[in-house]
């Protein structure tokens, strides 16, 4: 399998960037979920910086997946597929790509309104705001949390469409992005 995609095909970057942002995202939303009941202590504090720091990459590699669907073909989808179908995929991959780009960005929001520097594995990406910004930070802090259960279901109909691909309509459109997986019977 080549690494660029083809009109048939996703290339080997494709899934391995999508592979590693769902892993990535499953981590951080799980991470995310149990993070605030620990105590406070200095593991939560690493807790925290770390799931900051992998929410930014996350951000970093959005970025990277955008600019390559930019300039890479794009699979077509199956023929004869339905045209709510096809809008519903398109809106749906627009949705995810948007929330992958939000979540992240407003998580980066809050901290800075929160007044704590921006950090990254241990590199200060972003000093402090040198205040709390209140009304930043609670808009934020909305958006994050929202966003991610927005994330999540559509993670849900995304997953559920591929295994509907796979099983009812048997095609490739599930293989093609997971090779591993062997054609329905």
């Amino acid at each position: 399998m080549p690494i660029r995609n083809t009109t048939e095909r996703w290339g080997h970057l494709s899934i391995a960037l999508h592979w590693i942002t769902v892993v990535m995202i499953l981590s951080l939303v799980t991470v995310g979920f149990v993070m605030e009941d620990l105590p406070n202590t200095p593991f939560k504090r690493d807790v925290y910086l770390l799931h900051k720091s992998f929410g930014l990459t996350v951000l970093a590699l959005t970025a990277l997946r955008l600019g390559w669907r930019f300039v890479q073909p794009t699979p077509a989808l199956p023929a004869g597929m339905p045209a709510w179908q096809r809008w519903a995929a398109h809106g749906g991959h627009l949705g995810l790509y948007a929330l992958m780009i939000a979540i992240p960005a407003s998580g980066w929001t809050y901290n800075w309104a929160s007044n704590f520097a921006t950090p990254y594995f241990g590199w200060t990406l972003m000093e402090r705001a040198g205040a709390v910004d209140r009304e930043l930070k609670a808009i934020a802090g909305v958006v994050h949390e929202w966003g991610v259960y927005a994330l999540l279901a559509l993670l849900v109909a995304h997953a559920g469409a591929a295994f509907y691909h796979h099983y009812q309509l048997k095609d490739a459109v599930l293989r093609r992005m997971a090779p591993w997986i062997k054609p329905a019977a």
